[in-house]
């Protein structure tokens, strides 16, 4: 994630045109191989319904107080951050009849103002914002950490590996040493007078040179006894030195594993939370519009019935979400802070079959650090169904980032990596006509979207 806008996070200013997603389920069917020069073929009118640069799809974002118009939000920010205050703006004056200047366009007793319930919602859009480009971040240095968890279990195996030839050497060469020594004291010794002194005088000579060449043997056996041990010793201290390194990194997911799991807590109350303030603008809406028809005020009671249908599409596509962000916590929070696996079995096809995986995939939820099958984080996707499609990626942007042949955007051609803002902590997967799929963050599911061109930084060929 790496380098987990974030990985699936759009920038402040993303236009609308790229933003809109289709939801998985309004059957769209993954293209054949044939499709792929133009993924917009056989799919665009099944996957994704948008109008490119359309200023009509994004419904009307007045706010409570004149301000500068600005591009819109993201896909899930467009919903998120509907303007139905603005929609219960309409025909002020008329309305203002019903209250007699009442500055809240709640129902008579309401607790929470307009301006209020609007201020709320920002504040805990802006936090949610915040937390999501944070664990995203978070996630996608969760992944390399694991990359680099496997690196250091391999050295330490390595290590041990070594302490293990290491104290084997040792053992030869004491045994040898040992052998040496029985031979110089059965041998009498080297004195060189009782050589010369003791037994038949005539081959005193003979016995002296044996013994030499004894002597000489036992002190070769010495230096590679003494060699034997120094060895062993760098070897433990290597040995030692992997495994601190292991347990750092580990201890150093587990703080980031953490971390990431208040983060989910953290936007799982948040998502709640605009559920609820959605609600409560649906409520007053409700009210307002009975206020108008009962005062037989048409616009004004159709711009109110507009705003609740907003507001209750906002509160419940929230409520979803939540839903689907609170189950990405507890999977995550079940997930063990492991190495990432070994390169695994690779399948063949090239992109037809990496961009027929991605549609596979459709719907399958976000999770940081997932990589299948079940659910995904954007490079956990992308390792997924290059995977099937005969080539080993890293799962971290970073590392996908130098795993293929780069590609500028006018070289895209679908089945390539495109990879995402200023550190590069959001990979989607290109299938063609301007469209990605990609798995954006917590809450949301894997989709088909328009690529953010805005925060575009580059493509990336996987075996090209």
């Amino acid at each position: 994630m790496s380098s987990v806008p974030t990985e699936g996070w759009h920038s402040v200013d993303e236009p609308c045109s790229e933003s809109r997603h289709v939801d998985p389920g309004d059957g769209a069917d993954p293209p054949s191989g044939a499709d792929l020069e133009d993924a917009s073929g056989a799919h665009q009118g099944r996957v994704d319904t948008s109008t490119q640069g359309s200023a009509q799809d994004t419904g009307p974002r007045l706010r409570l107080s004149p301000v500068t118009a600005r591009p819109c939000l993201p896909p899930l920010r467009v919903t998120l951050a509907i303007r139905v205050a603005g929609l219960l703006l309409v025909a002020p004056v008329a309305l203002a009849g019903l209250t007699g200047a009442d500055a809240a366009w709640g129902a008579p007793g309401a607790s929470t103002s307009l301006a209020d319930l609007q201020g709320e919602i920002d504040r805990a859009q802006a936090a949610l914002d915040a937390s999501v480009r944070q664990s995203a971040q978070a996630a996608e240095q969760f992944d390399a950490g694991r990359i680099r968890l496997a690196a250091a279990e391999r050295a330490a195996s390595a290590a041990a590996d070594r302490v293990g030839r290491a104290d084997r050497a040792v053992r030869t060469a004491a045994a040898r040493h040992r052998g040496l020594a029985v031979s110089v004291d059965r041998s009498g010794g080297f004195s060189e007078l009782s050589l010369l002194l003791g037994g038949d005088p005539r081959r005193a000579l003979d016995r002296l040179g044996a013994v030499d060449a004894l002597s000489r043997r036992q002190r070769v056996a010495d230096a590679g006894l003494r060699l034997a041990r120094r060895d062993l010793t760098e070897a433990r201290r290597e040995a030692d030195a992997a495994l601190a390194t292991k347990k750092k990194i580990v201890d150093e997911l587990a703080d980031r594993k953490r971390s990431i799991e208040i983060a989910a807590a953290d936007q799982h109350g948040l998502l709640d939370r605009l559920q609820a303030r959605y609600a409560e603008l649906e409520r007053q809406a409700r009210a307002r519009e009975e206020a108008a028809r009962r005062a037989r005020q048409a616009a004004a009671a159709a711009a109110a019935a507009e705003a609740a249908r907003q507001a209750a599409a906002a509160s419940a596509r929230f409520g979803k979400e939540s839903g689907v962000a609170a189950a990405a916590g507890r999977d995550f929070a079940a997930l063990p802070v492991t190495a990432a696996p070994a390169a695994p079995v690779l399948g063949s096809g090239g992109a037809a079959t990496a961009v027929q995986q991605a549609y596979a995939q459709l719907g399958k939820p976000y999770v940081w650090g997932a990589e299948g099958p079940n659910s995904f984080d954007c490079s956990g996707l992308t390792q997924w169904v290059w995977q099937k499609a005969g080539v080993a990626l890293s799962h971290y942007t970073g590392s996908q980032w130098s795993e293929g042949r780069r590609v500028t955007r006018a070289e895209l051609i679908p089945g390539d990596l495109v990879f995402f803002n200023p550190d590069l902590d959001h990979v989607g997967i290109y299938v063609g006509n301007g469209k990605m799929i990609n798995a954006p963050h917590t809450g949301e599911v894997v989709r088909v979207e328009n690529v953010w061109w805005s925060s575009f930084q580059g493509g990336v060929r996987p075996g090209g």
